[in-house]
């Protein structure tokens, strides 16, 4: 993995009111790097205990990943929704949710809330990509899951980052993300 020279954005967190949901617009040569940058910052800085959805990479490898960044896993719950549609392996560990497909939104849905229900004090869902999700969803269904999604974080004061590669994501489905947002990062 090439390093990428990333910016200090972290003063973008500051001031947001409680439950922000932050969009997080890159490249696709940067997104890695910045989402373990900003969740490194979340979780060491801010204290938060983080709720990952991945739709793109599997459980083992992000696990490798946040320790070789020297974040810690005990304070991130991932919803894996790679390894099993994938004949992965399926490591036993108390911070991972398996489930069927990043195209079963329903479960995706419900295993959000109920992680958010479960777990207290200050907390954030990362949905690892927009992007990514979109390849396996139709807009229209996609829009009204994240918009579900969203809402449930709102009532909950649960907050949210969510990552995008800018110019890869349906304009339509942007416009209704960031309309929901609090922040649209562009880095």
């Amino acid at each position: 993995m090439e390093e990428v020279e990333t910016v200090d954005y972290t003063k973008e967190f500051d001031d947001l009111p409680s439950g922000w949901i932050v969009l997080l617009e890159t490249s696709a040569e940067k997104a890695l790097e910045i989402s373990l940058s900003t969740i490194r910052y979340l979780i060491d800085k801010k204290q938060y205990i983080g709720i990952v959805v991945s739709a793109s990479r599997p459980y083992k490898n992000i696990t490798q990943l946040y320790q070789q960044k020297g974040i810690d896993t005990n304070k991130i719950l991932i919803i894996d929704c790679i390894s099993k549609s994938q004949s992965i392996n399926l490591e036993n560990a108390g911070n991972v949710l398996y489930l069927d497909a990043v195209s079963d939104l329903t479960s995706i849905s419900l295993a959000v809330k109920g992680s958010m229900e479960k777990i207290q004090g200050n907390k954030f869902v990362f949905i690892d990509s927009i992007t990514s999700m979109l390849i396996h969803n139709e807009p229209t269904v996609f829009a009204r899951f994240i918009h579900g999604v969203l809402t449930k974080m709102r009532i909950s004061g649960t907050s949210g980052l969510l990552i995008s590669l800018e110019r890869e994501t349906d304009k339509d489905i942007r416009a209704e993300i960031a309309q929901l947002c609090d922040k649209i990062v562009r880095l």
